[in-house]
């Protein structure tokens, strides 16, 4: 069963029973959040979701697995009206190295470059709601399929008519079709990975204050690869930090 977890009006989520504990257990989900599934009828706090006989009007207990032993566990209070570090269990970016998106770009005549732009742009639209650039890069997608359409005809064109020119089939009426299609092409992309840039930033210096500043002309020129070397950077400092929460427990 998959749960939504609201807080202050905002909706986050899906996640299953497993990852509740798990986020809570990490303190991105609160337990005075609120969850609801299809099947129910109301939202009730998460402390009432996962343990209800331990909900307290004075004191929030939570559990936190230990670094070393993820089966030890060690249990502290959170004062009644204290307040807390907002924080929501938000999936951290997909993590493949930015060198490795170069190799398999390079390997692939860019066609791994399109893929993993889908890939970042849907795990934003997850965390980051309005965040566009995941249509920005479908719709380049369906351009290079027109494309690839209309540089099929042209081929098949030269290959019915041997005895034409091939600068006919270059500079022929297809050719105005081309050279508009390889220039929206271009251009939705640029307009995807600004979008991109904005909504990254958006998120990464509001919902996961991480003072990220996205060079305008680094985004530019280098697009994916460059907010991937930066996701690199946020994903380590993100697993740094469990890491030191873990060790401090």
């Amino acid at each position: 069963m998959n749960y939504q977890i609201s807080r202050n009006g905002q909706q986050y989520g899906p996640y299953t029973f497993e990852d509740i504990q798990r986020y809570v257990t990490s303190g991105n989900v609160l337990l005075t959040d609120m969850a609801k599934s299809d099947e129910m009828a109301d939202w009730i706090p998460v402390s009432q979701l996962l343990a209800p006989a331990q909900a307290s009007p004075t004191a929030v207990a939570f559990s936190t697995p230990g670094y070393a032993n993820p089966e030890s566990t060690q249990t502290y209070t959170q004062p009644y009206g204290q307040p807390v570090t907002p924080a929501i269990a938000y999936p951290d970016a997909p993590n493949l190295h930015w060198g490795l998106v170069v190799l398999f770009a390079f390997l692939t005549c860019g066609l791994f470059m399109i893929i993993w732009n889908l890939v970042i742009s849907a795990w934003l639209r997850r965390v980051q709601p309005n965040a566009n650039a995941l249509f920005f890069y479908l719709g380049v997608v369906g351009l290079f399929f027109v494309s690839f359409v209309v540089n099929g005809v042209a081929t098949a064109h030269m290959v019915i008519n041997p005895g034409d020119r091939p600068s006919i089939a270059m500079f022929g009426p297809l050719f105005g079709v081309r050279v508009t299609i390889g220039f929206a092409i271009w251009v939705v992309r640029l307009i995807a990975r600004y979008s991109e840039r904005a909504s990254l930033e958006e998120h990464f210096n509001t919902a996961e204050p991480m003072g990220l500043q996205l060079n305008p002309v680094m985004t530019f020129f280098f697009g994916g690869v460059y907010f991937q070397s930066q996701l690199n950077r946020i994903n380590a400092m993100k697993q740094a930090a469990r890491y030191g929460a873990g060790r401090s427990f």
